[in-house]
């Protein structure tokens, strides 16, 4: 995969596409040429922020637009969903400390925010070096 041409994946803002989403990060990270245990950390880490993008989401016209895009030994993930109504007050609820551990442990860089505009992450995962 071209960096310069990322896969982007559009899904109806549901917990169902947090499957669909895990299995395109599993097919970028075998292109950027990670190990089958980065790869699953990768899934991991993109289950638990699809589930905080969709979470809350009771507009069945609501979408999330995930990004991915792998360089030799890295992958990079950027998702979204824009607030149904401007002063959608659900927008900036607190985020799990579990999943936030969760995503120390796997990945490599991340983030997420949640506010009146929407919510959005970002998260990286970089192969492991042998030992």
């Amino acid at each position: 995969m071209d960096p310069r041409r990322p896969a982007q994946l559009t899904a109806p803002a549901e917990r169902s596409s947090v499957r669909l989403a895990r299995l395109v990060a599993a097919g970028v990270g075998a292109e950027a040429g990670l190990s089958i245990d980065d790869t699953e950390d990768l899934r991991i880490a993109v289950s638990e922020l699809v589930a905080l993008l969709v979470e809350g989401a009771d507009d069945p016209r609501q979408s999330i637009v995930l990004t991915y895009r792998a360089r030799p030994g890295e992958v990079t993930v950027d998702g979204e969903r824009e607030s149904a109504t401007a002063g959608d007050e659900r927008a900036g609820a607190a985020v799990d400390d579990l999943a936030l551990e969760i995503l120390r442990v796997v990945v490599d860089d991340h983030r997420f925010e949640a506010d009146t505009a929407g919510r959005r992450f970002h998260l990286v995962k970089r192969t492991r070096a042998v030992a």
